[in-house]
This record gives structure tokens, sequence and C-alpha cells, in this order.
């Protein structure tokens, strides 16, 4: 066991945050695939983006399940370190100030 347990509980959050972002961007990308289609300027550039689209969501849909269950895990983390933090806190006020009334 480790004598001292440091975490930066913000940037794990943020983290948190970055995965769930990307989640949403990955979700999202076939929209813009498809938001260019009058751009590619020839159907056959136009079939071979939604081809690759097509066959790239499985491989998507991975990625994004990692980033969610790694987004939520560290969100989970930070919120559940910072009530141990807490707890452990309220104890040490309870124990100081039990100490200092009359038995």
């Amino acid at each position: 066991m480790a004598d001292r347990l440091s975490v930066d509980l913000d940037a794990l959050d943020d983290f948190g945050t970055r995965l769930d972002t990307i989640k949403q961007q990955l979700d999202s990308s076939h929209h813009t695939i498809d938001s260019y289609d009058d751009a590619y300027g020839s159907d056959k550039v136009r079939d071979a983006m939604h081809h690759f689209e097509s066959h790239w969501r499985d491989g998507r849909k991975h990625v994004e399940k990692t980033a969610e269950t790694l987004a939520n895990m560290a969100h989970e983390s930070v919120k559940a370190i910072r009530k141990s933090d807490k707890d452990l806190a309220d104890q040490l006020n309870k124990g100081v100030h039990n100490q200092g009334a009359p038995q």
C-alpha cells in the first residue's frame, strides 16, 4: 500500500469530460460526412465516403463504448474520492470537537 495517495481530481474529472466529448463527436460523425454530400464534387467520392463511414461504424462503436466506460469511471472515481475525503474530514472534525468537550 502506498504511503500517500495523490490524485489531481480536477484533471481526472476533466479527462472524463474530454472522453464524453470524444464519444459525442464520434456518435455524430456520420452526420458530418452526410453534411458534405453536395461538396464532394463527384458521386464516386461521395459513395466512397459513405462506404468508409459504414465500414468504420463497427470500430467507431467500440471506441465510443470504451470512451463512455472510461469517462464514467473517471467521473465516479472523482465523486467517490471527494465523498471519502469529506467523510474523513467530518470524522476528524467531530473527533476534535468531542475531545474538547467536558466528560
